[in-house]
């Protein structure tokens, strides 16, 4: 055994590099721009939530405020809250708190004075006591309206003893009363301050309503700006998948277009040297004729894809002309006759009565029918028949090229529309890629479906109107 094959067998194999993932940018768009609408819609309706409740709570205590006030100055109970000399003192404040008390919703209603001391409350137990470090009860001796909403808990508060039940959701307001303008000097000036603890049921279910409109609105708001966001990214998605696909295409051209200046240059004039050689022996009538006829046909078959190369990378003429359908069918089913029945395959050509012209040069069609027809010999055995049908379609005319061959995978029915993408050993990958290009320059388009025992190609070409005009001479491909 050589030393050669020896390191062969003893050197470990190398495993080739993992090609690395392509970036999927809408699915990662997609979760990240998700999880970003969830967190500000539930952040928004958060800080919403408690500004709407903010602003409605204090909407309804200034509103009990001056309810309150207006019913002080009417008992005269804020004036004489300031006099401690005034005989009728308690009996004002007795009738002022007792109409406090009885509004909706009253857990408790304490009355301050001044120095902070409950001279009057709807609990007979709170009257006469003072609680330190009440810092609602100081902001609101200086003429703040506070407001508080919560849960009852046990110890939260001093002056909660004997509220309610733990749990329970109170709102609770520090209500100032002021001297009457009728009262002397300084009408702003604080006399006392009403403390009122209410489970106020309308004023919960409008905040419920409150917050159940700022949540829906936020999620709404989100899940419409993920759905705008998303669909924006998954048009930019797909026009960037397109521009891959032209990059890809244009690259594969520029690489066709490198191979057929170099196999025109370089044999071109070899061929047409072998060829005149094959056509001399035959008229000289040499032995092997038919090794001659087969030359001359593998000559003009590498010519044929010599001018498919050079056809395919020139940019797209000016569109011109117009096309006769049926006669352009009748003419191609006399070139392929002969080509099926050698092959023991039978061609049909079914022809709607009275087909518009379509728009285009009559070459460039023929060229498209002549793949999908060279593709439909190839695929089909012996006994086979292939169709050729011409329908109208409302402002289109198609036409349709049937065979029952193997068929093709679902997957690669867009590939084989790719330059150089082919499933035949012996092919070049550019019959389908001329013909799409010739067909999007036409204004048409083409259609491959296949499933087992059938494929067809729909090609669809426009009526012709009155601004098409003869073609153009073109020059032939050099």
């Amino acid at each position: 055994m050589g030393i050669a094959k020896l390191a062969h067998m003893s050197t470990p194999p190398r495993h080739a590099p993992a090609t690395p993932r392509e970036f999927d940018l809408l699915r990662w768009f997609s979760r990240a721009s998700l999880a970003a609408a969830s967190v500000v819609s539930v952040l928004l309706a958060c800080g919403l939530t408690r500004v709407v409740d903010a602003l409605l709570l204090r909407h309804d205590a200034e509103v009990g405020r001056q309810f309150v006030q207006s019913l002080a100055e009417t008992t005269s109970a804020s004036q004489r809250l300031s006099d401690a000399t005034d005989s009728g003192r308690q009996a004002a404040i007795a009738t002022f708190l007792a109409r406090v008390a009885a509004l909706p919703d009253v857990l408790r209603a304490n009355l301050y004075d001044r120095s902070g001391v409950v001279v009057w409350s709807s609990d007979a137990a709170m009257i006469g006591r003072h609680f330190e470090d009440n810092d609602e009860l100081e902001a609101s001796l200086r003429g703040e309206t506070i407001v508080d909403r919560g849960p009852l808990e046990e110890g939260d508060k001093a002056e909660h003893v004997a509220l309610g039940h733990p749990g329970t959701h109170y709102v609770e307001t520090y209500l100032p009363l002021y001297e009457t303008a009728r009262a002397a000097t300084d009408p702003r000036r604080v006399t006392g301050i009403v403390e009122l603890y209410r489970v106020p049921t309308e004023l919960n279910a409008t905040l419920r309503d409150a917050a159940l409109a700022v949540w829906s609105g936020s999620v709404l708001g989100g899940l419409l700006l993920y759905v705008a966001l998303l669909g924006v990214v998954r048009k930019a998605n797909g026009q960037l998948q397109a521009q891959r696909e032209r990059l890809v295409e244009a690259e594969a051209m520029a690489r066709a277009g490198e191979i057929a200046a170099s196999v025109a240059h370089s044999i071109r004039n070899p061929l047409a040297s072998i060829r005149s050689t094959a056509e001399l022996q035959l008229e000289l009538e040499e032995s092997q004729p038919d090794a001659s006829r087969e030359t001359i046909a593998q000559v003009d078959r590498i010519e044929h894809l010599i001018r498919a190369l050079l056809t395919y990378v020139q940019q797209p003429a000016e569109v011109r002309g117009r096309t006769q359908v049926a006669p352009l069918l009748r003419s191609i089913q006399e070139r392929f006759e002969g080509s099926f029945q050698a092959q023991g395959k039978t061609m049909q050509v079914h022809i709607e009565d009275s087909l518009p012209d379509v728009r285009g040069e009559e070459i460039a069609i023929a060229q498209v029918l002549h793949s999908l027809l060279a593709n439909a010999l190839e695929a089909t055995r012996a006994g086979d028949r292939v169709t050729l049908a011409a329908t109208r379609a409302g402002t289109m005319v198609q036409l349709e090229v049937c065979d029952p061959g193997t068929g093709i995978a679902a997957n690669r029915l867009e590939e084989i529309f790719k330059p150089f993408a082919t499933t035949k050993p012996r092919g070049l990958g550019m019959g389908l890629a001329l013909a799409r290009r010739t067909l999007d320059r036409l204004g048409g388009r083409i259609e491959l479906t296949s499933r087992a025992g059938q494929t067809c190609a729909r090609v669809q070409l426009p009526v012709a109107t009155e601004a098409d005009t003869a073609p153009r001479p073109e020059a032939e491909p050099a």
